[in-house]
């Protein structure tokens, strides 16, 4: 085992536990507040509309990210990011208006910095023919982290219908002492001393030129057609993050334990996540040997897609979004149809991620963590409308927009590999040309 190698996997256990306390919380959100405000009637914050505020102060931060990572390192900046994190958890303890909008403030701008340092911290540990394998093992670590939050929270919601304020705050503590406890994890952060290719080193910058670069790149014709599908993939997230396993819970006539359903989403949309990635772990070499090996990656979570909008529109009444209801959709709610959507959304989550994350890697070496920075202002930016529109359309609406939003990111992502595959191949044929002419000139 490499040093790089060790990084990957330290970057991924950290990571995991992290985010096992951030993502029981932020899956349960807006259960929470929903619960919350039933025992405070005056307490009127709408739960989407805050994770809109994170997305938002997200999308604006990101920008100014890759500057900060030049001055401070991404190790130091994942450090700085995480503490955000921990008074985000630690906001909800107060259940006061003010501090879930100033919780939501703080870890935006931290995400803003953690997944920016992250992706520079990726690539600078992988090289051209590891990054996918490393990506997967990213991911299958990291996709774990569904898992146990959600199944700490799942035994604790057993046998309730409703969230009371000792079970909450239980819950909220538990979680921030783990989020706490991963600054321990990030202590065995190596530093990245080598760049994703000996041929491509990251450039020196200041944080004016930094941000001058970002701009340049997104300016690029291949970078805005890949917005197109970073734009779908930021609508998915807000689906998969919050509003999916929140209306399962809403919808009561899936039975008394609908909101232990919530968690127990969760939980299998990690497993879907842990499946993707162990698919394209599998793929790697495949993936690495053919042209396309990435639309085949990113056209199966395609079709995992389009399956889960349908069964999901079947299952779960268009009202169930907004908060608890007795409505049913086309057919009786079944829990088991509700857990085989979250694992397929985990799954096909897990494909379209790492792809992006993959061409990118191609596409801009030198410049990881602008391009991260990219992605994720307009995945932000989406999941921030998304969140903000799901206080007024319905389930199925929703559903109606992302299913031809799939199919559109997916056609333009091909059209990008395409182009980005072509011109790798006559880069390499202009190579070998060269090393011939050279060699028949000194024989």
């Amino acid at each position: 085992m490499d040093r790089k190698l060790l990084n990957v996997l330290s970057l991924s256990f950290y990571l995991m536990i992290l985010f096992s306390a951030q993502y029981a919380v932020l899956n349960m959100q807006k259960t929470i507040i929903s619960s919350i405000h039933d025992e405070k009637p005056e307490f009127t914050v709408e739960g989407f509309f805050v994770t809109g505020i994170m997305y938002t102060v997200f999308s604006i931060s990101v920008w100014l990210a890759p500057s900060l990572i030049c001055v401070l390192g991404p190790r130091l900046s994942m450090a700085i990011a995480n503490i955000g994190y921990i008074g985000y958890l630690a906001a909800f303890n107060m259940e006061k208006a003010w501090s879930m909008y100033a919780g939501a403030v703080v870890v935006g701008i931290s995400e803003a910095l953690l997944w920016t340092s992250q992706g520079n911290y990726l690539f600078l540990n992988s090289e051209p023919n590891t990054v996918n394998r490393n990506l997967g093992i990213f991911w299958v670590i990291f996709s774990s982290a569904e898992l146990y939050g959600n199944m700490y929270v799942y035994f604790k919601l057993e046998g309730k219908k409703y969230i009371d304020a000792e079970t909450r705050k239980i819950v909220i503590y538990s979680m921030t002492s783990v989020a706490a406890a991963s600054l321990l994890m990030f202590g065995l952060l190596g530093k990245a001393k080598e760049s994703f290719s000996s041929d491509a080193k990251p450039k020196k910058e200041s944080p004016g030129q930094a941000l001058k670069t970002t701009w340049t790149i997104f300016n690029t014709t291949k970078m805005r057609m890949l917005c197109i599908s970073f734009a779908f993939i930021g609508m998915h997230q807000a689906f998969r993050c919050g509003i999916y396993s929140s209306s399962v819970g809403f919808t009561l006539k899936i039975g008394d334990n609908s909101k232990q359903l919530v968690v127990l989403s969760g939980v299998f949309i990690g497993t879907g996540e842990l499946l993707g990635g162990l698919f394209q772990i599998t793929l790697s070499g495949f993936t690495e040997r053919r042209k396309y090996g990435k639309c085949v990656v990113l056209g199966t979570g395609l079709v995992c897609q389009l399956i889960t909008f349908t069964i999901i529109c079947l299952n779960i009444p268009a009202t169930a979004v907004f908060g608890n209801t007795l409505d049913e959709s086309f057919i009786h709610p079944r829990a088991s149809l509700a857990m085989l959507c979250s694992i397929l959304i985990g799954f096909s989550d897990c494909c379209c991620h790492t792809q992006m994350y993959s061409i990118m890697a191609v596409m801009f070496p030198e410049n990881s963590s602008q391009t991260c920075a990219i992605y994720k202002f307009t995945k932000g930016i989406m999941v921030a409308v998304t969140f903000y529109c799901s206080s007024y359309l319905n389930l199925h609406q929703q559903l109606a927009v992302l299913a031809p939003m799939a199919l559109i990111a997916n056609l333009t992502f091909f059209k990008v590999n395409k182009t980005v595959m072509e011109a790798a191949e006559q880069a390499k044929n202009d190579y070998n040309l060269e090393k011939i002419k050279y060699d028949l000139s000194n024989s």
